[in-house]
Parts: structure tokens; sequence; C-alpha cells
């Protein structure tokens, strides 16, 4: 895919933040890499994104005008009429209405903690929006069954995205459902398709990022280079809001499933030096690990999130996040939660599987996980203000997380009851622009593991989304070139790292505002470096 040409409604692709699952389709993305609202139920809508939803994001990505005014009408259809209702009572009912009301159109066979997040959307949105109006609403002709519908909150001119899908066997009930905030179509409407020159795609940044200030109240910082210098690096927003901190270039992010690129450069440096195979099973490496699934789960699988594994993102963890410290801790947890699929099947973003990443590369290299990647990974690549924090460890510089508690609500909230008690394996460390753009170069120069085992990390990537997973990172086409990174979304951090692969041309976006859609920025710009690089 070109993704020079995505626009419209975009802005849900991100694969680390979270969605309410449907019954039926197969989880292909994830909501968007970690953590969401109610520890006892928005925060269990996992981190999957059902196939068919993302489909149906990639479709809508590529409509290049969507307006973002007026008052369009739903079709006639099953999912048409129940989009209607659904709007009809966000407008007229109050939270205890919708709590009422909302049950009896989703199918019984929605898991119940992905029926109260959906149900907790729509209270939300009743309290928030001041109404809906309807922006826009397409199908998908290859999704039959699927609506899209933009709205737009007359209270704060706020957008959402609804992704809705009548049940085939009972067409009053909705077998799929969800609601996700989304940037203004129109952001990106005026960028070229062609490579500006630098000065101008530097103009560009600035002019949006100041318009994303302007709209979204961003925070955190932008760095660009184009892989012989750098050509923007700007931040803006508050560190810390209760004492009006201001960003700047030194401040610390939480950066989210980010880590998932670290831990996998840990494992292949560990298979670099014969400790490690990729091949080797969960139960040979994690003989501590009680699940007898364990014999037939491969390293290279558990890389790939097609270990059939779940999540560990459920009530008990956020109950007792201080048991949950180490890779160790979380063994238990993780192999009681339910599997996915078989090993070796379906993609399925899975923070459970790095997790136990994080403790073979504990057991085979006899460090502990953060020692090792700090020792291994951070110091070579000159990663000095980058590392993992528990809750109560005091971090010079390090931001403050911030959320809203829906999609249409303009107050900030502090993470402190959204996030794990300590970033690990799965994400949750923290990292600056600068650190992550000195990791781009010292993976791509091979500092951190030999040219030949890192072109054995993006062999066989399985299909996700807009393009390809590999050993932990994702990867796509843009003008004939590869974009390679990873995204990380959770509350309190909207983050990513999108390297040009050929040219060694860079972003990187740290926000201490999340989940939303500012990930898709350093796509964006991404695209117009890969179309500078396709010129050479």
């Amino acid at each position: 895919m070109n993704s020079v040409v995505m626009g419209g409604f975009y802005s849900s692709l991100n694969p680390n933040r979270l969605f309410a699952a449907s019954k039926s389709p197969k989880p292909i993305r994830k909501g968007k890499s970690m953590f969401d609202a109610d520890p006892t139920a928005a925060t269990c809508r996992k981190s999957v994104l059902p196939r068919l939803l993302a489909q149906a994001l990639l479709f809508l990505s590529a409509i290049p005008g969507v307006a973002s005014a007026g008052n369009a009408t739903l079709p006639d259809t099953p999912a048409g009429r129940l989009g209607s209702q659904l709007i009809r009572h966000v407008n007229s009912d109050n939270a205890v209405g919708i709590r009422k009301w909302a049950p009896t159109i989703l199918s019984a066979e929605i898991p119940s903690a992905d029926r109260e997040a959906f149900i907790s959307l729509l209270a939300s949105s009743a309290r928030d929006s001041g109404g809906l109006d309807v922006v826009d609403a397409r199908s998908d002709p290859r999704q039959p069954g699927m609506l899209q519908v933009a709205v737009k909150a007359r209270r704060n001119a706020r957008q959402g995205l609804l992704v809705l899908t009548a049940d085939a066997a009972h067409p009053d009930r909705l077998a799929q459902a969800d609601l996700v905030a989304m940037d203004d179509p129109g952001l990106y409407a005026h960028w070229p398709r062609e490579a500006p020159t630098r000065e101008a795609l530097a103009q560009l940044i600035r002019n949006t990022l100041d318009q994303l200030v302007r709209t979204n109240d961003f925070s955190g910082c932008v760095t660009v280079s184009d892989g012989a210098r750098t050509i923007f690096d700007e931040c803006r927003g508050l560190a810390e809001r209760r004492f009006n901190v201001p960003v700047d270039r030194q401040t610390k992010f939480h950066i989210g499933s980010m880590d998932k690129m670290f831990t996998a450069v840990a494992i292949a440096q560990l298979v670099e030096t014969g400790k490690l195979s990729w091949d080797d099973t969960l139960a040979l490496r994690l003989p501590e690990y009680p699940d007898q699934a364990a014999k037939n789960i491969t390293v290279w699988q558990l890389l790939h999130h097609t270990s059939g594994l779940g999540d560990f993102l459920v009530p008990e963890l956020f109950e007792h996040r201080e048991k949950f410290v180490d890779p160790v801790d979380y063994l238990d947890l993780i192999a009681r939660q339910p599997k996915v699929s078989a090993p070796g099947g379906q993609w399925s973003y899975s923070n459970a599987g790095y997790m136990l990443l994080g403790r073979i590369i504990e057991n085979v290299s006899g460090q502990a996980y953060s020692d090792y990647v700090q020792r291994h990974v951070f110091a070579p690549a000159g990663m000095e203000a980058s590392g993992f924090d528990s809750l109560d460890d005091v971090v010079p510089k390090l931001a403050v997380g911030y959320y809203h508690e829906g999609p249409f609500s303009d107050a900030w909230k502090a993470d402190w009851f959204r996030t794990l008690y300590r970033g690990g394996p799965a994400g949750g460390g923290y990292s600056t622009n600068a650190d992550l753009l000195r990791f781009s170069a010292a993976l791509r120069a091979g500092k951190l593991v030999k040219p030949a085992t890192l072109a054995k990390m993006f062999d066989d990537e399985v299909p996700a989304g807009p393009g390809g997973y590999a050993a932990g990172f994702g990867d796509r086409a843009s003008r004939g070139l590869h974009i390679r990174g990873h995204a990380g979304g959770i509350e309190g951090t909207d983050t990513n790292l999108a390297i040009v692969w050929e040219t060694g041309a860079t972003v990187a976006l740290t926000s201490n505002e999340g989940p939303g859609q500012s990930w898709f920025f350093a796509e964006r710009i991404a695209d117009l470096l890969a179309a500078q690089g396709a010129k050479h």
C-alpha cells in the first residue's frame, strides 16, 4: 500500500490502542499496543482490533476528502437502523438510560468486558458530547453488514468513528461495535502527494503541529531526520499540568509498546550468540511457566504475535498492580487467560507474549530484563535518557501522562491509576526523541545485532493491517521503500518511531497524552520522507 494517499478516517489504525472485540471476526490489530479507562471494564478491552474492523479502517483511510461538517443520514440497513437508534439515545438519554437500553442491541455473544466497555463509551458520549451529528456514513463492499459512521460532538466539535456490524442471525442486534476518537479528517487535506523540499517539509510539520495544539491540545515532541541531518525538532505543551511545567527536548516520555522493539533486539542478540534459538519452545526456555501449551509455542511465534496467547490486561492485574513488578510475577496470570488460537495460527497482538519473552531473556542471560536492555541495547546505542520506572520512582524530567475519559471529553485526567506498576518487556518504559533516533541509527548500523541477524528479524513477516509485523517491528511499504518501527498508545502515551529503512530517514513522536491519533502524524511525515528517498 502506498500510504501517501491515506487520509479521511485514518485515525484509528494505531496498532497500539484499545478496541472492543466482536463475537466472530479474528483479531488482527491491537488496540493499539498497551493499556483504557476503567480497570474493571475498558482497560480489559484488550488490545486487539478484529480483522473486519482493521479492514474497514483501511477502507476509510483511503477516502481523500471526508466532510468535517454536515448532517448525513444513515442507510436503511440493519446496521444503519441500529446506528440511528444508538445516536438517538446518545442525544436524548442520560448515562443511566444509556446503560439500561444499550444491552438490548448488543449480541449476547460479545464478551462481557467488551460489552461493558462499549456501553461505557456510549454513556460518556451522552455526558460529554451535547449530542452527536452524523458527518458521514460509509459501507465497505468487502465487508457486508459493516457500517462506518463519522460523528461530531455538538458541544466541542470533537469527532469520533463508530464501526457497527449487525448480527446476521439477529439483525436487531450488533455483533460488532466500537467508538473511537478521531482527528479532524481535514488535518492532512492540504499535504502534498509528492516530496517537498527539506524547508517546505519542516514548515508543513510545524504548521500541522500547531494545528494539533489548537484542536487537540497536543503535548509532546516531534523530531525528524532525513538520514543526513535533523530537519525538524520541536516540542509543545506541558509535561506537568498542575504546575504548568513546559515540555522541552530533554523531557522523557513513557513510550508504551515501543519497548517491544527493544525486547525483540535483546532476543535477537541472544540468538546471535548461540544462547537461544528462534525455534526454541516456551517449555524449554521457561520451564516454570504453568501451561501445557508451552511445549507448542516457539520464540519466533511470540515475537510475531502468532503464539495464540491472550493477554494479561484483566481486572485482577489492575486490582493488585503492586504484585506485578517483574516478568516472573505475570506467569500464572498469563497462563490462566483464554487462548485466542492455536500456536502458529492467526496474528493476534499479545502483550502477554512479550512479557514471556522478557522472562526468557532473564533465564537465558542471568540478568534482570531491565538490566539486560540497559547494558546491551541502550548503552551501545548511546541511549542515556531511556529506562524503566515504577509508579513510585522519581525520574527527573519524566512527563506526567494524561488522558480523556471518553472520546468527546475535554477534561484531562492523570494516568496514575491506568498504568502498570512497572514498565517492562511489553511496554511502559520511557525515552526521549533523541534517544529513539540513536536507537534507529545504531540498529541500522549493526551496533546492536549483525546485519544478517537483523535481516532475519524481517523474514516471514505476518500480514497485519496496512503491512506486516516482523520480529518486534511493524513494516509497511511506501513509495517502494520500507517504513519500519513501532507505535505505543496507552493512557498518558501516544508515541511512534517510523524509519524509512533504505535511507535512514527517521521520525520520532512522543506525547504524554493518549491514547490518541498523534502517532499517525509520524506516519504521514515518514511517507513524505519515503517520497524524498524514492527520488534519489
